[in-house]
């Protein structure tokens, strides 16, 4: 630790550091009085590139998307099977096409006035499966970029991680415009997941570093709301541009113009504290206090950090010694992966549910948006694990309420409702679950753990967008039998896990044992728990 520094007597307006040294956590929570425009504008800007990942994630939806409904017969075979159906209304549909094997430009030939790679490449009926595989294909890349971007992070920063994910993903996206064949569209899709996970995670962390303490589950629940304005953006953009290739070209675009901002801002303080830029971090601090209209200089302050020499092997081992770390670490992979199958199931699986593509998934955009804004409170008022397990029981309902055939008007049904009600618990719960695993995880290992739980919530989303081709295979109900029996194994694993809610977050994994009233454990290793507690004084 770096030895201690006063502050001079002229150190300006108002805010008083004392003794150094301080933490960067302890210097932006003193910086920070009060939010003004000139934040706000900052974080909108720094934000407004999560909105890129869910319109790269679903960008497919819009550009490859089957209209069933809106085709034509050209072929004898077509207008005989026209000939002996009353309803002409019942005819258009896809059992219809697929049932009878009807070819395209062959038996019939597409109406639509939008177009679709899956039009061009024949993705319909037994293809179907390849525009699951193609918008499958993002969150394979996703693993990647997750796995690669602390290395990235720690070596080249978290701004500059985020600026390169940012020119990844655009480039992809630039690339599908032109994208000829199935095979081509699958690398786009894999360099689209890798930038844009890079990049999520980089002004993520940029963000949070430069976060009061007491605000960021706030921003954190605020940055989920900016990425689910994402998906409102694509919906439009894939409502008002009718060619699918433009679809991609305008998400490039948007994509590089939003990187813009990025350019211009200061790395994070932490990243340079750790690569021994003491004078650039504080050049950032003092940046900030201008920001905050709380300007202070940084000349006579000392700033320190902690030094963890981790030992991979041996944070692995800990998972063996310490029994109530290693089941909490489980359980929450597990609920990691559950709420991204059912995230993605519902949103893939959406064309299904309601009679529109545009309005539906903007419906199911604005529960996203409820879902993450009521979750803040709900934490508040109700603590992490009632509040899970809360919102987890009326997704459970809800699935059960989508089963019966009930038509409330032309364009609602009784399931289109119950399904907005799922979407938006789901997504309550990503929310939630962001918060739950990273105050459970001691700090040694809350980078592990976190990393394992974001791979395993990948997993999860490849399999979701799966999920939702049993609309088109099997009858409804069996999809949303399988989000009840999915949330049913969330609520059990949620109810197995403590509750985090007013505990201090814990360092070690003896602190997990002794916080979550493991008795035997503590009775067992009291010598250890001695220890660690005179080294923590």
């Amino acid at each position: 630790m770096r030895e201690k520094l006063q502050n001079e007597p002229e150190e300006k307006e108002g805010t008083s550091f004392g003794e150094g040294p301080f933490t960067i956590d302890e210097v932006v929570d003193k910086i920070y009085k009060g939010a003004n425009i000139k934040l706000i504008l900052v974080f909108i800007t720094a934000t407004a590139t999560a909105t890129q990942t869910p319109m790269q994630i679903y960008v497919t939806i819009f550009a490859g998307f089957i209209p069933y409904t809106q085709w034509k017969c050209i072929s004898d075979k077509c207008f005989d099977l026209l000939a002996k159906t009353e309803n002409t209304k019942e005819f258009y549909t896809s059992a219809t096409m697929c049932d009878n094997e009807l070819v395209a430009r062959e038996d019939f030939e597409w109406t639509s006035d939008r177009t679709s790679f899956s039009m061009d490449w024949g993705f319909y009926c037994g293809s179907e499966a390849k525009f699951s595989t193609i918008s499958s294909f993002f969150f394979i890349g996703a693993t990647l970029g997750l796995l690669v971007s602390t290395a990235i992070f720690d070596r080249f920063g978290r701004r500059n991680g985020a600026i390169a994910g940012n020119l990844i993903g655009a480039t992809a996206t630039l690339v599908g415009t032109w994208a000829p064949s199935f095979e081509v569209m699958l690398v786009v899709r894999i360099f689209q997941g890798v930038g844009m996970f890079i990049q999520l995670t980089g002004i993520y962390c940029w963000v949070v570093e430069l976060t009061p303490s007491h605000l960021r589950s706030m921003v954190s629940f605020s940055i989920m709301n900016i990425w689910t304005l994402g998906y409102v953006m694509i919906t439009v953009i894939g409502y008002m541009v009718t060619k699918w290739n433009y679809i991609f070209l305008t998400v490039a675009i948007m994509n590089t113009i939003f990187t813009i901002p990025q350019l211009i801002y200061p790395i994070s303080p932490r990243f340079a504290l750790v690569r021994g830029r003491e004078e650039e971090a504080k050049k950032t601090l003092e940046s900030f206090s201008r920001l905050c209209n709380n300007e202070i200089s940084m000349e006579t302050v000392s700033l320190t950090y902690k030094e963890r020499a981790q030992n991979f092997l041996e944070q692995v081992k800990d998972f063996i010694t310490y029994p109530t770390f290693r089941k909490e670490t489980i359980l929450g992979i597990v609920c990691w992966f559950i709420v991204a199958v059912l995230f993605y199931g519902f949103s893939f699986g959406w064309v299904r549910i309601s009679s529109d593509l545009y309005t539906g998934h903007l419906a199911a955009a604005i529960s996203k948006f409820v879902g993450y804004s009521i979750a803040i409170p709900g934490c508040n008022m109700l603590g992490r694990k009632k509040c899970m397990l809360t919102v987890l029981a009326i997704g459970l309902f809800s699935n059960l309420l989508a089963m019966p055939d009930v038509e409330i008007s032309d364009n609602w049904t009784l399931e289109y409702v119950a399904s907005l009600i799922g979407n938006l618990t789901c997504s309550a719960a990503f929310g939630v679950i962001y918060l739950y695993s990273s105050e459970l995880a001691p700090t040694s290992h809350r980078g592990m753990v976190m990393s394992l739980s974001s791979a395993s919530a990948r997993v999860g989303s490849f399999t979701g967008t799966y999920v939702g081709l049993l609309y088109a295979v099997a009858d409804r109900r069996v999809p949303l039998t399988v989000f009840a029996g999915l949330t049913c194994v969330f609520m059990t694993s949620i109810f197995f896990m403590s509750d985090p809610t007013g505990r201090r977050i814990p360092e070690t994994p003896i602190d997990v044992e002794v916080l979550s009233g493991n008795k035997d454990f503590v009775k067992a290793h009291q010598d250890d728990i001695d220890d660690t507690a005179e080294k923590k004084c």
